[in-house]
């Protein structure tokens, strides 16, 4: 009896130990346990390269909560739960969720041109007759090209509406709608201004009437000057930014005129609240319907010609193991931020940090989190490469405009890497099927590379745009001419020293109408120069006009002295030195000029 009674107990005991070992709450912890360590061992691993940082993970029902570093180094404060962030882009998560509250209630439609919900006399940037729906809004895909000045303003001296700004924003629209994807700063603030039409509310007040306050969203703040939130604007001047060398930016707060695309700021506590509604199974207080929050994360827009995801009504798609993890990064001048959520999984990341251009934690974390994307294998041939060799620029650049003299440092070379592979700015990437690249030298975010043949041209597509393809030609000429126009000012510099050395110790005369061209030459300089420090400096463009007017008078100015030389030099007795310095000077201003013209430095 005793010896039966032990068996039993032993029996009892083995199947006690597989519960356990077994049991999927069991599993889950172990699971949990081991992220967070994982989690901690990274953040331990570089917790040198960041200045100061809150994340968040939800797995499940539970919740992992890290912070790092400092809100201001130089007097060595902590970062608490009561620091604030600035959200960046991430602040158009708030948009597109209500976009979609409006879409619910029947006001919108996100297939209905656009023009329908805005005002007669709204002053349009389209130019084409095919309309513009919320839709290609939300996959950045409306055409507009982009602007480097008044996205961010230091000490603005008037406070303007969403529809000043928008009205007079230096957009354009250059692709038909649905041409082209090309991540838009306008297209969302357009967004955020339908939403004002079709609700009635100011978008300050919309939010913070159905976000917000149903989220019990208390320690954030949406308005450019934070006005509508005085507890966090008193916190904002506690916290300082950084740059990836751990400096000082000072100023680090700028005012964003269109200020719904990436205004928002926070406490990483109040951000939790809106991660874990978008995770909520039914999305209540967000949407009334479940079927609002399921779509929300479902993909609707894919990559060319794959079932690749690409969007879920304007949040990006984040390569990872499940496939279906979507959201948004921000970056502004002094922060970074990452907000990204697996509904299925029912799994959330977000990461604040007050660092511009941080990409260790922001991008880090939700790779660790989430894993690495794993291609589904098929049994399509691998194509031959080469077809997709040449130079590819973002489609999100200015187009007009002086600064789209920068698209040309924004280029890359693809290059053939064996019979099937492609090399990108020294990247290495390998071919998952025919048009699919994927490399192991980056983080997830940006490992994939899509390649395309569009009606025109050839695109790669990547994660925010597009990237059209370069002619070599087109390429050649436009670096040549930029070049010449520094071998101009060079040359320029030269004569003017010379002149005035010659003037000084052998009383040489000068001659007024080289001297003055070649001086008029490096005045110019000067003036772009200064243009670009202003832009950098985050001035508004009306403060640049009188600037970009000055190179219209330099061109005026330089066409008549030309004139002259070219009158006056053939009733000159030169020298051949003589005469090759009048012809190169002649020459090297109308290559000035027409640098002038063509990158469209003038207004």
């Amino acid at each position: 009896m005793t010896h039966r009674n032990s068996n039993l107990f032993k029996t009892f005991i083995c199947f006690l130990l597989l519960w356990i070992l077994f049991n999927p709450q069991s599993i889950t912890a172990n699971e949990h346990a081991d992220l967070e360590s994982k989690l901690e061992n990274y953040m331990i691993e570089h917790e040198g390269d960041v200045a100061g940082l809150a994340t968040i993970v939800i797995d499940q029902d539970e919740v992992i909560y890290k912070m790092k570093g400092y809100s201001n180094i130089e007097e060595q404060v902590l970062v608490d739960e009561d620091t604030v962030f600035e959200w960046a882009s991430v602040s158009k998560v708030l948009i597109w969720i209500s976009v979609l509250q409006l879409v619910e209630s029947g006001k919108l439609n996100l297939e209905t041109d656009i023009e329908t919900y805005l005002p007669d006399d709204f002053r349009s940037k389209t130019k084409f007759e095919d309309p513009i729906t919320m839709q290609h809004l939300m996959h950045h895909a409306a055409g507009f090209d982009d602007s480097y000045t008044d996205l961010m303003i230091y000490g603005p001296t008037e406070k303007k509406s969403l529809r000043e700004v928008l009205e007079e924003a230096d957009i354009q629209q250059i692709f038909p709608p649905g041409d082209v994807v090309a991540y838009s700063n306008y297209g969302s603030g357009l967004a955020a201004y339908i939403v004002e039409e079709v609700s009635g509310l100011d978008y300050v007040e919309y939010v913070r009437k159905h976000i917000f306050e149903p989220l019990q969203m208390t320690k954030t703040a949406i308005d450019p000057e934070l006005g509508d939130n005085e507890w966090v604007k008193e916190q904002r001047g506690e916290v300082q930014g950084y740059s990836n060398a751990l400096q000082l930016i000072d100023p680090n707060f700028y005012s964003i005129p269109m200020y719904p695309v990436g205004s928002a700021m926070g406490t990483a506590r109040d951000l939790q609240k809106l991660m874990q509604a978008l995770l909520a199974e039914d999305g209540v207080p967000l949407f009334k319907d479940e079927k609002t929050i399921d779509f929300m994360f479902e993909p609707t827009l894919y990559y060319p010609d794959t079932n690749i995801p690409r969007a879920a009504n304007g949040l990006f798609y984040l390569p990872s193991k499940s496939q279906h993890v979507y959201g948004h990064g921000g970056n502004s001048i002094a922060f970074s931020s990452s907000f990204y959520v697996d509904r299925k999984e029912r799994t959330g990341v977000l990461v604040l940090a007050n660092m511009k251009d941080e990409s260790t934690f922001t991008l880090g974390i939700p790779e660790i989190i989430f894993g690495e994307y794993e291609h589904v294998e098929n049994d399509v041939s691998l194509e031959n490469s080469s077809g997709w060799e040449g130079i590819y620029e973002p489609a999100r650049l200015p187009r007009h405009g002086f600064s789209s003299v920068y698209g040309l440092f924004l280029r890359s070379q693809t290059k053939q890497s064996g019979s099937h592979n492609l090399m990108i700015n020294d990247l290495s990437y390998s071919q998952l099927e025919p048009g699919v690249y994927k490399t192991e030298d980056g983080l997830s975010m940006y490992s994939l590379d899509v390649y395309s043949t569009h009606p025109r041209m050839k695109l790669l597509s990547n994660t925010y745009s597009d990237l059209i393809y370069v002619p070599y030609y087109k390429h050649l000429l436009e670096w040549g001419g930029i070049i010449l126009g520094l071998l101009a000012i060079m040359f320029s510099l030269l004569y003017v020293i010379i002149s005035i050395l010659r003037r000084i110790w052998n009383k040489k005369r000068l001659v007024k109408l080289l001297f003055a061209q070649h001086f008029l030459n490096l005045l110019l300089v000067t003036n772009v120069i200064w243009i670009v420090y202003k832009v950098l400096s985050m001035v508004s463009y009306s403060s640049l006009k009188p600037l970009l007017t000055l190179n219209l008078i330099y061109i005026v100015i330089s066409i008549v002295i030309c004139g002259f030389l070219i009158v006056h030099g053939k009733s000159r007795r030169l020298s051949k030195y003589g005469l090759l310095v009048w012809m190169m000077t002649i020459i090297f201003a109308l290559i000035l000029c027409v640098n002038i013209l063509y990158w469209e430095f003038y207004y």
